[in-house]
C-alpha cells in the first residue's frame, strides 16, 4: 500500500471515521454506481476510485473480475477496513495518499461524491478538475455521483454539494459533458438529491498554422501586456484578482494556467493589442 498524505486532511477525515461521523457511507455500493459498472465489458480497464472511503464500489468490481482497480484515500482507517473485507485485492492497488499527489494513468475514474469532500472554494475545485483530467488517458472518462446543493444544506460541514451550473463550469474546460442529470436510480434516502455525470476528457486541440499565438509562451504574453499597460490598466481590462491585489508575473501565471476562461481573456487582449 503506497503512502503519501497531507497531514491536516488526513487528521480531519481520520477523526470523522473515528467518531463515526460518516453519514455519506451507506454500507454498500449505491445503485447509480453498480448499474453503470454492470455495463462495463472490458475487465482490464485501468480504474481509479479516489476518496474511496470503505470502497464498496471497488469491492463490487473486484468480485466481478475487474483486475486493474485502484483505490485511494487520505485516511488509513477505511482502507484497512477494505483490506480486511477483501484480502485478495492487490496490495499495490491500495493508495494511502493525498489525491493531488497521486500519479498514474487511468481509463476510468469513478466519482462517489469525492468532489463534495473538499472545502467549496474556487481554487480547490479548479485543482480537482485539472487533476482529474491529468490522471485520465486520452478520451478517458470521469463517471459518478455528485451531491446537489440541496443535498447538504442542513450539514454544518463536509460533504458540500454544488449546483449543476457550478459542476458544468468547473468541468467543462477539461471534459466533454456527455451526461449530467438528476440520478433516476438513487437509493431512496437520496432520491432527487444526486446528479449522475459522465465526463469524457477532451482531446488536446491540434496547433493550427494560422494560430496567432503559435510559438508565444503565456509568460511572454503576460510580460508584454504588463509592459504595454501596467498592472493597474491591465486589471481594468481583465478583471481578475491576481492583476489587482499584490500583482506579480509568477502569481498571475499560476492562476492563468489553471483557469482557462481567464487565460482566454488575456490571450484575446494580446491578440487585439499586438496582432492587428
Amino acid at each position: 500500500m503506497s503512502k503519501e498524505t497531507n497531514t491536516s486532511e488526513e487528521a480531519y477525515w481520520t477523526q470523522r471515521y473515528q467518531e463515526a461521523l460518516t453519514g455519506w457511507d451507506v454500507g454498500a455500493a449505491t445503485t447509480p454506481m453498480t448499474e453503470y459498472a454492470d455495463q462495463l465489458k472490458d475487465k482490464s480497464l485501468r480504474i481509479l476510485i479516489p476518496g474511496a472511503g470503505n470502497a464498496y464500489e471497488a469491492e463490487y468490481l473486484h468480485k466481478r473480475g475487474f483486475s486493474n482497480v485502484h483505490i485511494l484515500d487520505v485516511s488509513e482507517i477505511p482502507l484497512e477496513n477494505f483490506k480486511q473485507r477483501n484480502p485478495s485485492f492487490p496490495e499495490a492497488h491500495i493508495h494511502h495518499q493525498n489525491f493531488f499527489k497521486h500519479k498514474g494513468t487511468y481509463d476510468l475514474i469513478l466519482e462517489q461524491t469525492f468532489f463534495c469532500s473538499f472545502e467549496p472554494d474556487q481554487m480547490t475545485r479548479v485543482k480537482y478538475a485539472t487533476k482529474m483530467a491529468s490522471l485520465l488517458a486520452p478520451t478517458g472518462k470521469l463517471v459518478g455521483v455528485l451531491f446537489k446543493e440541496s443535498a447538504t444544506k442542513e450539514n454544518e460541514g463536509r460533504p458540500y454539494g454544488a449546483t449543476e451550473t457550478e459542476y458544468r463550469r468547473y468541468l467543462k474546460p477539461y471534459f466533454n459533458i456527455q451526461v449530467l442529470e438528476t440520478a433516476y436510480n438513487s437509493i431512496q434516502p437520496r432520491e432527487g438529491s444526486e446528479l449522475f455525470g459522465i465526463f469524457q476528457k477532451k482531446e488536446k486541440p491540434k496547433v493550427q498554422k494560422n494560430n496567432p499565438l503559435h510559438g508565444i509562451t503565456l509568460k511572454t504574453i503576460l510580460e508584454e501586456l504588463v509592459d504595454k499597460y501596467g498592472w493597474e490598466e491591465l486589471g481594468d481590462r481583465v478583471r481578475i484578482n491576481s492583476f489587482v491585489s499584490n500583482p506579480s508575473i509568477n502569481s498571475s501565471l499560476k492562476f492563468l494556467r489553471r483557469t482557462p476562461w481567464a487565460r482566454e481573456k488575456v490571450e484575446q487582449l494580446y491578440i487585439h493589442t499586438f496582432k492587428k
